[in-house]
């Protein structure tokens, strides 16, 4: 019971370990392949954002050229604002509308505290730019036009918010380009732990499994060697009477379809109570012990004898008929140690009588062997029977 709690206990502690470094393989790279795919969506994110920031720059250029191309003119010409016609007019203001939407519609993604203060800054900017549009949109007075829209430039020039916008557009690429090296470093430490972990997990298991094929392999020689004794007198080493019930039937079963008869024999020490009372129950112990080994050193090969109880031994001799049984029974005679003798009764039979049968005719014999006086082995043939 000690040595499987034991082992027992043993197995529970490795195959936790094992299960735990599984887990933790399981669990690591299950982290850096979500911090790869995080990084993955942080670096489409931004480089949809990047890209949408550059696109507005492009509008705030168009807006510095317009400006250069037609406002400057007007002003470094002096010519009147009305030289600025209609179509023009209505693609300034038009630009500066899709540029002021577009950056407000940047204001709901999602950025960082700089980019968000860069941003502001470029959407201030913007607001000057209002002036303009209003003078554009003013009554047409040749003498004051040209005043009007130099007092409404004044320092807003478009180049700045463009500015502006490209240094928003380098922070958010440069924050792209950050998550992707993130994202990659992520990958490459989750497949680094999966590997270790996995590599570790696949070492124990493998130890595991032999550690447990030993302790099965144990287990098992334990098992036999236990059912082995199960099977066995500890006393004299002979089969007990377990397998001679068994055998027995065995046998009969055999004679029955070989057509050879076998015979059965009851082994009784005599006076053993009294050499036990005389010399000891240690001295009576190896008594049986040695006559057990001197009548087991006479079997034949396939033939049986075990303890049948106390200082009684049975015997079965397979293709043995009753004349054939007296005569091995006169040789076991002579080769009793210690000048013990014993009384034994055999039965012959064909296999077709039930087991109790052949026993109880070989107790008679035996009982009549003691009667005359002990020392000699009775036979009681099986009566004759038709086919």
């Amino acid at each position: 019971m000690n040595w499987r709690a034991s082992y027992d206990w043993k197995f529970v502690a490795r195959a936790s370990v094992v299960i735990a470094l599984v887990f933790a393989a399981l669990l690591s790279s299950w982290v850096g392949i979500e911090a790869e795919r995080n990084g993955k969506e942080a670096v489409t994110d931004a480089s949809l954002l990047a890209r949408r920031v550059f696109d507005v720059s492009l509008l705030a250029y168009e807006l510095e050229t317009l400006q250069e191309r037609y406002l400057g003119e007007a002003l470094r010409s002096k010519i009147p604002a009305k030289a600025v016609d209609d179509r023009i007019r209505d693609r300034y203001l038009s630009t500066l509308a899709t540029l002021r939407l577009e950056m407000d519609a940047m204001a709901g993604a999602r950025l960082e505290a700089g980019e968000g203060a860069l941003l502001q800054s470029a959407k201030r900017t913007l607001e000057r730019y209002e002036g303009i549009a209003s003078a554009l949109q003013a009554p047409r007075n040749p003498k004051g036009g040209a005043a009007a829209l130099s007092a409404a430039l004044g320092d807003a020039t478009a180049n700045r918010v463009a500015a502006q916008l490209r240094e928003l557009g380098n922070q958010v690429s440069a924050r792209a380009a950050s998550a992707a090296e993130e994202a990659s470093e992520a990958g490459d430490r989750a497949r680094v732990l999966l590997v270790i972990f996995g590599g570790v997990s696949l070492l124990l298991a493998l130890y595991l499994a032999h550690w447990l094929g030993v302790a099965l392999a144990k287990s098992s020689a334990l098992t036999a060697r236990l059912a082995e004794m199960a099977r066995i007198d500890a006393l004299t080493g002979l089969p007990n009477r377990r397998v001679w019930d068994e055998d027995l039937g065995k046998g009969l079963d055999r004679a029955r379809r070989t057509g050879l008869a076998c015979a059965i024999g009851l082994i009784d020490l005599d006076h053993f109570k009294r050499y036990n009372d005389t010399h000891g129950h240690q001295a009576g112990d190896r008594l049986l012990r040695e006559v057990a080994q001197a009548l087991a050193g006479r079997m034949r090969a396939g033939d049986l004898i075990a303890r049948y109880g106390g200082e009684e031994f049975a015997v079965l001799l397979h293709g043995c008929d009753a004349a054939s049984a007296q005569k091995f029974f006169e040789r076991l005679h002579g080769a009793m140690p210690k000048d013990a003798t014993f009384s034994a009764g055999v039965s012959d039979t064909d296999g077709r009588e039930a087991a109790e049968d052949v026993l109880q005719r070989a107790d008679g014999a035996l009982y009549r062997s003691k009667s005359d006086g002990r020392d000699r082995t009775t036979v009681i043939r099986r009566e004759a029977r038709g086919p």
